[in-house]
């Protein structure tokens, strides 16, 4: 089994690179590494980044998990995925967006423990929220049941003959996530679930967030000490 951690996003809306934006001390993406490694339920771990930005994703990787491969990723989430599949002969892969720093080990279980006997293991958390649509002008148009709706995590853990089948059915296609292209096969998903802590990084106040939890100790990286700052590797 393998965690495939994706690092290759644009990081467009937070300005600067976020998968190696310091994190209590720690790279975001390390976060994660950490997680992944703690878990006890892979042989490897994957990071797959940017084409541009490899060096210095590994660069940043390789100062604490000089074991974890970094590879090349591709112009969307859905070729980074492909990628993934294809760096490793893994019968599981679980696929986990690095921008999620706060991922904990059970997690990652759960959805790996999910794959192994229903096909597919996916993080996400029911729907609390009153929903509702509005049109273009921001005007209130329809409120919708929320019963049965889940905002969707990761990690994504699959078999690998789901993920090889998603991907001969999209044809080239891109999608927001491995379930969307899993579903666009015809290949039902199952849902795990998630954790409120499993927040993704997206912008600058996101990122702000974050460091802000850390700094409170309301959050620790896989194997810190008491006092939230990551052991030496």
């Amino acid at each position: 089994m393998v965690a495939a951690i994706l690092a290759a996003g644009s990081s467009e809306r937070l300005g600067e690179d976020k998968v190696i934006a310091d994190l209590g001390g720690v790279p975001v993406v390390c976060w994660s590494i950490a997680a992944a490694e703690a878990a006890g339920s892979f042989d490897e771990v994957v990071v797959v980044a940017a084409p541009q930005r490899v060096e210095a994703v590994e660069a940043a990787v390789r100062r604490r998990y000089r074991s974890v491969r970094v590879v090349h990723g591709g112009a969307t989430r859905t070729d980074s995925s492909w990628a993934a599949l294809d760096a490793t002969d893994a019968d599981v892969v679980a696929i986990h967006d690095a921008a999620r720093p706060f991922v904990t080990p059970s997690l990652f279980t759960r959805c790996v423990e999910s794959a192994r006997k229903e096909g597919s293991g996916v993080a996400g958390m029911p729907l609390a929220d009153t929903v509702r649509r509005a049109d273009e002008a921001g005007t209130s148009v329809e409120e919708l049941e929320r019963d049965g709706l889940w905002q969707v995590q990761t990690p994504q853990a699959f078999r690998r003959a789901v993920l090889e089948h998603a991907r001969e059915s999209a044809a080239g296609r891109s999608f927001t996530d491995d379930a969307a292209a899993v579903a666009a096969a015809g290949d039902r998903t199952r849902m795990v679930a998630g954790e409120r802590r499993n927040l993704k990084i997206t912008t600058a106040e996101d990122l702000a967030y974050a460091r802000e939890l850390v700094a409170k100790e309301l959050v620790f990286i896989a194997g810190a000490t008491g006092t939230g700052r990551a052991l030496p590797r």
